[in-house]
């Protein structure tokens, strides 16, 4: 459902990429490399979202991903 999804680290043993996805598929927001020692900090945009996206540190840029982009998923 959209909402309001924030994510952190607690657990987590290697950074990762995280991307917030709209219901539309438009990627607004990007938090890159994020540690697991940034627990207990919090991520995620100000807006609705409906798509979170947690991938290996590195994948945005490898891919050149960024605010404005839009996704889509395949099987």
């Amino acid at each position: 459902q959209p909402g309001q999804h924030m994510f952190w680290m607690q657990g987590m043993n290697f950074p990762i990429d995280i991307i917030w996805v709209t219901e539309n598929m438009q990627v607004v927001y990007v938090e890159k490399n994020v540690a697991p020692e940034s627990f207990p900090q919090t991520f995620g945009p100000n807006i609705y979202t409906k798509y979170v996206l947690e991938v290996p540190a590195g994948f945005a840029d490898k891919y050149n991903l960024n605010v404005g982009n839009s996704v889509f998923f395949t099987d």
